[in-house]
């Protein structure tokens, strides 16, 4: 896997399609020690328990995302929200930081929606220590379906 592959989970797509979740729900972004291979796409009820989740320097265990939105331009749907910003090298922060989640915060389990890999090579950790950090989910938001 790369930096950029990102995977949903079944059991969201299940959970949403029946409604559990609501279009207001708070989403959020955590990083993860996982790397992408170990966190199969196919979990029974994922929720940020699944994985590790890293935190301490400048990265907080959790970034609310603002103004996560549903869009559908003819037939493009399109989830995005506003990127996370920057995250400041320090020499405090996580060493262990391969992936993120995004999760669905208002859930009781805190149910994940996606993963991505942020890694180079599938292994290697990104180095936040050393180096400032920008995360942006880029122009096709967080996820998109052509339906």
């Amino acid at each position: 896997m790369a930096a950029g592959d990102s995977k949903i989970f079944n059991e969201f797509v299940l959970k949403e399609r029946n409604q559990t979740y609501g279009v207001s729900d708070v989403k959020s972004l955590s990083f993860v020690s996982d790397t992408f291979a170990s966190v199969s796409a196919d979990l029974a009820n994922p929720n940020i328990s699944s994985v590790s989740v890293v935190s301490g320097g400048n990265v907080a265990s959790s970034y609310t995302l603002a103004s996560a939105v549903i869009t559908r331009s003819t037939n493009v749907i399109k989830f995005d929200a506003t990127d996370i910003g920057s995250i400041a090298k320090d020499a405090s922060n996580p060493t262990t930081v391969r992936c993120a989640v995004v999760f669905n915060n208002t859930s009781a389990a805190d149910d994940l929606i996606q993963i991505f890999d942020m890694t180079s090579d599938g292994t290697t950790a990104v180095d936040l220590v050393n180096n400032d950090f920008v995360f942006n989910f880029g122009s096709g938001g967080i996820n998109t379906a052509t339906v």
